[in-house]
């Protein structure tokens, strides 16, 4: 039992004193937290769409006048499409706006854009406006709540 002992206590007086030093010329380089990895050369925005719109906050000597709009309080559209790509989307979107006079949003879900007509406060509210686009070449326009 003494030889464990002594040996235990040879390892420990050996492996304490001992420094490790590193060979390596890039270790006393900083690494940028915020830089790209290395060998990254992609874009770190594909797959998100346009920036459709910023809010900047006012300057403190700027009035502001706030306008309560009624036509995009409520939580109900008439949906006309889902759409695979946000070109085909905001397309649409542009047409139908010509078109019908209401707003027009595109929501992202998932990985389909969907083109929403008007804001409306019920179902039933939004029925003249479904009948209207159906009419007019959207046959499977349907309300759905934002």
């Amino acid at each position: 039992m003494k030889f464990y002992y002594l040996l235990f206590a040879f390892t420990l007086f050996i492996g304490c004193g001992t420094t490790t030093t590193n060979s390596d010329s890039d270790a006393d380089l900083l690494i940028d937290p915020y830089a790209d990895p290395p060998g990254y050369a992609g874009d770190p925005f594909a797959g998100y769409g346009p920036v459709v719109s910023i809010n900047l906050p006012a300057d403190e000597n700027e009035n502001i006048e706030i306008v309560e709009t009624s036509d995009i309080s409520g939580s109900w559209s008439v949906q006309v499409a889902a759409c695979a790509s946000m070109d085909a989307a905001l397309t649409l979107r542009d047409t139908i706006a010509a078109n019908t006079g209401h707003p027009v949003f595109v929501d992202q879900t998932g990985r389909y854009y969907k083109v929403r007509v008007g804001s409306f406060v019920s179902s039933v509210a939004s029925d003249e406006l479904r009948a209207q686009l159906r009419s007019n070449g959207y046959p499977d326009a349907w309300s759905v709540q934002r």
